[in-house]
């Protein structure tokens, strides 16, 4: 696990300050969470795709956070569990990837989720659509530069919030990805593996 203690080059103490309360507004931020807060369905525990290989669309126009969009999606890449392809066509991806100038309060990220079209007159059932909500993950631009978030703290966000679209839970552990604290790590680790590995393992690619 990281320390964030540990002073980076030209970090002075105020911003090591902020950064500490961070930790402590976000978790208090989210201990309340109801069913209008913009993480509240990461508590099912499920798979949020009928597959293991999941289209994405990065949205974002500019360089910084396109790069930070692939280092979270290549940290779900890496443990080899579901596979993240990107696509051209935004309109066809499961999940896509942007920001907003804030998420609201304190939150990290925010997100929005379609229903799939379903024609209901239809007599052929092998013509209702089986391609489950697609997601649009909107990480709070603002949140990240008011806490002295560098990319890749930024990107361990956007694991989490792709770690919550996927369908895991939040975690009390600090070596896990899907905590919500400033203390968590930056990437998924075995720990998010072997959770996640409980919801697709059984899905085709």
């Amino acid at each position: 696990m990281k320390n964030n203690y540990v002073t980076r080059k030209g970090e002075n103490m105020k911003g090591l300050g902020k950064r500490w309360i961070t930790g402590i507004i976000v978790v208090l931020g989210l201990i309340g969470v109801g069913l209008a807060s913009p993480v509240s369905a990461q508590a099912k525990a499920k798979a949020s795709f009928p597959r293991r290989t999941i289209t994405y669309h990065i949205s974002s126009t500019g360089s910084y956070y396109r790069g930070v969009w692939k280092l979270a999606v290549k940290n779900w890449n890496h443990l080899k569990v579901v596979k993240l392809v990107e696509t051209s066509d935004a309109s066809a991806a499961n999940i896509v990837l942007t920001t907003t100038k804030t998420a609201g309060g304190n939150y990290p990220y925010t997100y929005s989720e379609n229903y799939p079209m379903v024609d209901e007159d239809a007599e052929d059932s092998s013509s209702i659509s089986t391609q489950y909500f697609n997601y649009k993950i909107l990480l709070s631009r603002k949140m990240m530069k008011q806490f002295y978030f560098n990319k890749t703290e930024r990107a361990g966000w956007g694991s989490t919030a792709i770690g919550d679209i996927l369908g895991l839970n939040t975690s009390k552990n600090f070596e896990s990805v899907m905590n919500f604290s400033s203390f968590k790590e930056d990437k998924p680790t075995k720990y998010d593996k072997k959770n996640l590995k409980k919801l697709y393992q059984k899905l085709p690619y």
